[in-house]
């Protein structure tokens, strides 16, 4: 029982960070037009994706983590990196279409 309560145990499941990106992108998908939770969604799969590549070894004996610190450091730079790149996105296709509403 230990084990499980154990944060690092946790925080190094791939499965756990998948749950995690899903609920966020239902959450925002409930929430409204925003798109404010959906890249911190993707950035979830993008830490599961390299949870699961260390585990099974897909780059050999490199190692993205160490501690679960480390995991919280990359979601938190991935949030902010995938929140930029949507608005950059979103706010470039808003900027090129012109307004219906001018008149």
């Amino acid at each position: 029982m230990d084990t499980y309560s154990n944060i690092s145990y946790w925080m190094f499941q791939a499965e756990a960070w998948v749950i995690l990106g899903i609920l966020l992108v239902i959450a925002d998908t409930f929430l409204g037009y925003t798109f404010f939770i959906l890249p911190i969604g993707v950035a979830a799969f993008l830490i599961s994706l390299m949870i699961f590549a260390q585990d099974h070894m897909w780059l050999g004996t490199f190692e993205f983590f160490h501690t679960w610190r480390e995991i919280l450091m990359y979601f938190g730079g991935l949030s902010l990196v995938s929140i930029a790149i949507l608005k950059y996105a979103f706010q470039r296709r808003k900027d090129s279409e012109p307004d219906i509403n001018q008149y």
